[in-house]
């Protein structure tokens, strides 16, 4: 499932993202854009905005009530009856969503801390935005965030150990 997030749910935008969905977000989208690029890309909308809910969108619309982006989460996982892949988890780039290459640690160079390119067994770098993704302590604070709102009957597979 594709999604577009109004200019309201940015951090929920990285989570659907670490899950692996394809989601939309640019800030500060006037409504008829956001409605527009919906359309156009085949997108669920999601919003906080209670005027979105009354236009009509072919590919659905949830009003998102709670603040907090990991109930957000939880109550589109609830809502929509999403499974979540384990194997999709941390595929995305969080910032440009954009799928993830590993790339050779060799031709790094010092764009990483040495540290890190050699205690980590993959890097992987966005195509777009050239941002580096690894495991790290970052990572297991997430993967456990996560698993605090996602029930494992949402679950295909099973959760990487943190």
């Amino acid at each position: 499932m594709k999604f577009i997030c109004d200019d309201n749910l940015g951090k929920l935008t990285k989570y659907l993202r670490i899950l692996g969905f394809d989601t939309l977000f640019k800030e500060n989208i006037e409504d008829n854009e956001l409605l527009r690029l919906a359309d156009s890309e085949q997108r669920f909308l999601l919003t906080r905005d209670h005027q979105l809910i009354d236009k009509s969108h072919p590919y659905g619309v949830l009003l998102l009530e709670n603040d907090d982006p990991l109930l957000q989460l939880k109550t589109i996982l609830e809502a929509l009856s999403l499974k979540i892949n384990v194997a999709q988890l941390f595929l995305r780039c969080s910032q440009c969503n954009e799928i993830c290459n590993e790339v050779d640690k060799s031709q790094i160079g010092n764009e990483v801390f040495p540290f890190i390119i050699r205690i980590q067994e993959i890097i992987s770098q966005c195509p777009s935005c050239k941002r580096y993704y690894w495991k790290g302590t970052h990572y297991q604070k997430l993967l456990k965030k996560l698993k605090s709102v996602i029930s494992n009957n949402n679950i295909i597979g099973e959760w990487p150990e943190t």
